[in-house]
């Protein structure tokens, strides 16, 4: 039922709209035309009438982000009663709903991991704009690399020291560490605009 309402609700545009569905079986049983089940044969008649709509299977729980978050909504809609019907609103309002919806649980689950906390420092709110880093800036506010505290963090070391006694990591060398004082920068405050002002300054370094 949920492929065949996805169907009608794509054939009321005229652009090219591709589906996807991770129910093998689901597509397998399309393609037999003497099928007895009368969704099947609906769903038949309606791709046949918009050519334009492709339905195309995606292998399930494999981390492609759309299908896990359409997977989690409808899981939602079921346990707490949450329904959006959709079917009489356009295209782009679907769309804004379900990126609401996504970019909600995104933020939360940004706000409250236990990965990615340098990052987080930085970046605060989850976006779908890409930020277009260079390799320097990603290893400096990632911390990957050749540091002590990420070769200790991978087994790669035995100890996440700088040669100085400190923890050696990118903060470390770019604003305390007494063997680097000639590429010294001052640290931040919390405020963006500073975060965004060290951030060119790390660039011009």
């Amino acid at each position: 039922m949920g492929l065949k309402e996805a169907i009608i609700r794509a054939s009321q545009g005229n652009e090219r709209t591709k589906i996807w569905t991770d129910s093998l079986s689901s597509g397998m049983v399309m393609l037999d035309p003497h099928t007895p089940h009368q969704v099947v044969r609906d769903i038949q008649s309606l791709l046949t009438q918009n050519r334009n709509i492709l339905v195309r299977w995606i292998k399930a729980h494999a981390g492609y982000r759309g299908n896990e978050e359409a997977y989690t909504l409808a899981i939602k809609a079921i346990t707490e009663g949450v329904v959006i019907n959709e079917s009489s609103k356009p295209s782009m309002r679907t769309q804004t709903t379900f990126t609401r919806l996504f970019l909600k649980k995104w933020q939360n689950l940004w706000d409250n991991g236990n990965t990615g906390r340098s990052v987080h420092k930085v970046f605060k709110t989850v976006s779908l704009k890409p930020v277009f880093w260079t390799r320097e800036e990603i290893l400096f506010v990632t911390g990957h690399g050749p540091f002590p505290s990420f070769l200790n963090r991978f087994h790669l070391s035995d100890s996440d020291s700088c040669a100085c006694g400190e923890v050696g990591d990118p903060i470390h060398y770019a604003t305390s560490c007494p063997l680097t004082l000639s590429w010294h920068i001052r640290k931040p405050s919390t405020s963006l605009e500073s975060l965004c002002s060290w951030r060119i300054r790390i660039q011009e370094k």
